[in-house]
């Protein structure tokens, strides 16, 4: 709070949202107090411009746990954001991201955003983190900070997953409620559209990797950056090779599906100390893997098909 030696006639008062629950989802609420690297949106509450992002709200102490819910978006405008800042090579296809979850300091989750492939343009990719805090965590000034930052990256995972994952990712909304009995959802659900899937440290120790075929994503598209792209011929252009790119790619992976072979592994990585995490194969299927963890894991683990295969799916399912 600024003392009354340092107040300017400009300042005004701090709005404090009161009550349980909250929900912000645009950031023209005056309950978002402060943004770092975060652009404010009227219909979302924001869009991360750099590497990382943070968001954060004036809550007023609740006095009980509480459980966030982080709505994470990756949409076409990110994309676009993100091919026109990063300058991938034009033929590098779309990489899935991958994003930290970060509050009141700590780790609390990471999200897996890769977009459906459709005929004619790719769907977007939204993601619900949710963790719980303590009542000491959101206690005193009652700031809820929530920032999305990049994770490690070991040598297996360099050239799978996008740099600068956060960049254009949207944040759609942050809700706050009272704690239900019920821990935060162990497991994400459903696919993920890439060969990558999260499994959070308080998952289940033996699980199934359901893999199933995908459609692996073109090259993403820029800006015009010259007089000569920015012609309406050369852009027209440029369209119907994307367009025809987009089919041709969808074309042959309808054809030639890809199945997980029989020596499909997996490898895994802690997201909070970037150890490896050591999983066993329990059973192989054909269409899965049975898996178990027998190693410890600190934070969220990340669990990548070994070799690596764009035409794959994963979704991560409790074991019987």
């Amino acid at each position: 709070m600024i003392g009354s030696w340092f107040a300017t006639d400009y300042d005004e008062p701090q709005h404090v949202i009161e009550g349980l629950p909250v929900e912000v989802g645009s950031g023209r609420d005056p309950g978002l107090c402060i943004v770092d690297q975060v652009v404010r949106g009227a219909a979302i509450l924001g869009r991360v411009t750099g590497d990382y992002g943070a968001a954060g709200l004036k809550v007023s102490s609740p006095g009980v746990p509480t459980r966030v819910s982080v709505v994470i978006h990756l949409d076409e405008t990110g994309t676009r954001w993100w091919s026109d800042r990063v300058r991938p090579p034009r033929l590098a296809p779309e990489l899935p991201r991958l994003v930290l979850v970060r509050a009141q300091g700590e780790l609390r989750g990471a999200a897996v955003l890769a977009r459906r492939q459709g005929l004619r343009r790719a769907g977007g990719a939204k993601v619900t983190v949710e963790f719980d805090l303590t009542a000491a965590e959101l206690d005193g000034d009652g700031l809820l900070m929530v920032e999305l930052a990049e994770p490690p990256r070991p040598d297996w995972l360099r050239d799978r997953v996008a740099a600068r994952s956060a960049l254009g990712v949207r944040i759609d909304k942050i809700s706050v409620r009272a704690q239900p009995p019920t821990t935060a959802t162990p497991v994400p659900a459903g696919p993920t559209g890439c060969d990558l899937a999260l499994l959070p440290p308080s998952g289940p120790e033996r699980f199934r990797l359901e893999l199933a075929p995908v459609t692996p994503a073109p090259p993403l598209p820029r800006s015009p950056s010259t007089k000569l792209t920015r012609r309406k011929p050369a852009r027209a252009g440029f369209k119907v090779l994307r367009a025809a790119r987009r089919a041709g790619t969808r074309v042959i992976a309808e054809v030639n599906k890809s199945r997980p072979g029989s020596g499909t592994g997996v490898r895994a990585v802690d997201l909070l100390t970037g150890v490896p995490v050591e999983l066993e194969l329990v059973r192989r299927e054909a269409a899965a893997l049975e898996l178990r963890r027998t190693g410890p894991a600190a934070g969220p683990v990340l669990i990548g098909l070994d070799p690596a295969d764009r035409g794959l799916s994963c979704r991560v399912v409790p074991g019987r």
